[in-house]
């Protein structure tokens, strides 16, 4: 699985109460960088990933009755999605360094989204 990249999730595990903390677990998953369409630097310097991967999801929602305004039951919903992915900094900056496409005899370093050119010195 050459063409994964793998970054640092948090997932909610239980919400947050007036009484308890919410509770969190971190674990790691991977998106194909092949389905990448483009990514989106946010002002946190979180990176938004948009893959394409278009699926279709269904959800039951409420069939209203619109002449008597009473629920008869539920229908079924569909739309088209496709994942957005959004990364950690650090994450985002890995995943920078793995897909950026560069000239040769040029080097770039980036710093949490600012992208610095710097001569190579071969």
């Amino acid at each position: 699985m050459r063409n994964q990249f793998f970054y640092t999730t948090t997932h909610v595990v239980t919400a947050a109460t007036e009484t308890t903390p919410e509770v969190t677990r971190q674990g790691r998953d991977s998106m194909n960088v092949d389905k990448v369409i483009r990514s989106v630097t946010l002002p946190d310097n979180k990176v938004i990933v948009i893959l394409d991967d278009f699926n279709e999801r269904v959800t039951q929602e409420p069939d209203i009755d619109l002449k008597t305004d009473k629920m008869k039951g539920y229908k079924s919903v569909r739309a088209t999605v496709q994942s957005e992915i959004i990364l950690s900094p650090e994450d985002g900056e890995r995943f920078f360094l793995l897909t950026n496409i560069q000239e040769p005899g040029k080097i770039l370093s980036i710093d949490l989204g600012a992208v610095k050119e710097l001569t190579d010195s071969k």
